[in-house]
């Protein structure tokens, strides 16, 4: 009993040990593993968090372009008579008096290519 016990000792105390036995290595290594993939803040779900923010910033800028360019729009169409008056006809087929209008719907299926 004795021997073994100090078999035990050389190989644990004298550091004769291999590095894999190292319980912190290990313990180091389950960590790593668990924060990579199974951790609800593990690095997955926070790639597919960045793809999402990005994806949202970019339709962000899009709809603050799309907003300046309607807002431009807008008091075009508040202080202009002429391009109210030409969006109404463009848009909700206003006339004129003693004007008519034709409107000309082609069919898709009748066009040919």
């Amino acid at each position: 009993m004795k021997k073994i016990r100090h078999k035990l000792y050389r190989r644990y105390v004298s550091g004769s040990q291999k590095w894999y036995s190292s319980i912190y290595i290990i313990l180091l290594s389950i960590f790593i593993v668990w924060m990579i993939f199974f951790d609800t803040n593990s690095y997955l779900t926070h790639r597919e968090l960045n793809k999402e923010l990005s994806k949202i910033k970019h339709e962000k800028s899009y709809y603050k372009s799309k907003l300046d360019s309607e807002h431009a729009q807008y008091t075009n169409l508040k202080y202009n008579k002429d391009a109210r008056e030409r969006y109404a006809r463009e848009n909700y087929f206003f006339k004129r008096k003693n004007e008519d209008i034709f409107i000309i719907i082609q069919d898709s299926n009748t066009i040919k290519k």
